[in-house]
């Protein structure tokens, strides 16, 4: 079977852990989730603790299978993570071969390569008999879905779907950080409800509260303390892509409004059904009413121009990254 960690770690039992699994991918947390679950579904619940950790440029497939081999006084069973197992798994691919044909009784033996092709035979071997695990990036619907699942399973909090969204677009998508951020605001509300309104006070510092100052500058027309906002936090060394994250995440919805409106909604409802923060609703509605439609219309074609300049894919006479989203302020402001 193959399946990404997301899935695996909410089925896995005891009674339907496949000998080989190979873990497949750079996300961190993922790999350990998966490793864990396993470990605790093999092993009872205190299985990550016997979990047998190999580095497999360390280790040759003699050590790896004895230890496999082995049952110890206190269990019959074992598991054995094979970490960065790139290297082991080209040295040893036929012995692989034969192994996932025939593993020994009651262990589980783990791989965890950053890459593992889909058409090579081991790969359709273990596919076949055992679990292929994607522990790869979360994006998009998938990532806020995760999101949602770890407040309500670990944390046991709401996370609101807005919230969440603000939490990816001002952290990114490293899972390890983002749970982090999570557990952090969990501890502010126990047993609560997150909103968007914590999120902005409670992640990121002052950076973040400036940012969203600054924005609230622009759509009041106060140009200039909007670019002084935005000297102050660029002067603190707050990463460009970071600050850019608030941004999208204000003027999406502004964008996403507009283009309501233009297919017939009225503004005002169209700025709350596009998730504009309630209490900026009226001022949003007056900001795009004096920036009039042909403006509001070109803010996300701004943004992505921004977004790739910002990663290089658009080096055209490119100005300083700083130079480039002060322009864009200027832009969103209605006067440039």
């Amino acid at each position: 079977m193959r399946m990404h960690a997301t899935e695996f770690v909410g089925t896995i039992d005891g009674q339907n852990v496949p000998p080989v699994v190979v873990l497949v991918g750079a996300e961190g947390l993922l790999v350990r989730q998966s490793a864990a679950a396993i470990a605790r579904a093999v092993l009872g619940e205190q299985g990550e603790e016997d979990l047998s950790r190999r580095n497999g440029g360390d280790n040759t497939w003699r050590d790896i299978h004895d230890e496999l081999a082995t049952v110890s006084m206190f269990a019959d069973r074992r598991v054995v993570l094979v970490e960065d197992a790139e290297q082991f798994i080209k040295q040893n691919r036929s012995t692989l071969e034969e192994y996932v044909a025939a593993p020994v009784k009651k262990s589980v033996l783990i791989l965890q390569p950053k890459s593992f092709p889909g058409n090579t035979r081991l790969a359709k071997a273990v596919k076949a008999s055992g679990a292929v695990v994607e522990c790869t990036a979360l994006e998009g619907a998938a990532l806020l879905r995760w999101l949602g699942g770890i407040a309500g399973e670990q944390h046991a909090i709401e996370l609101t779907r807005d919230a969440a969204s603000l939490l990816v677009e001002l952290v990114g998508s490293n899972l390890a950080q983002l749970e982090s951020e999570l557990a952090k605001l969990a501890s502010c509300s126990p047993g609560g409800r997150i909103d968007v309104e914590m999120v902005r006070s409670l992640v990121g510092g002052w950076q973040v509260q400036s940012t969203f100052d600054m924005l609230a500058a622009l759509r009041q027309g106060r140009t200039e303390s909007a670019l002084v906002e935005f000297g102050r936090l660029h002067e603190s060394k707050e990463p460009l892509p970071k600050l850019m994250g608030g941004v999208a995440y204000v003027y999406r919805r502004l964008a996403r409004a507009t283009e309501m409106a233009r297919q017939g909604k009225r503004l005002s409802q169209a700025l709350k059904d596009a998730g504009v923060y309630y209490k900026e609703v009226d001022e949003s509605n007056r900001y795009l009413r004096r920036i009039g439609r042909d403006e509001a219309e070109q803010i996300l074609k701004r943004l992505l121009t921004v977004d790739k300049k910002l990663k290089g894919a658009d080096d055209e006479g490119k100005l300083p990254d700083h130079l480039v989203v002060e322009q864009l302020l200027v832009q969103l402001a209605g006067v440039g």
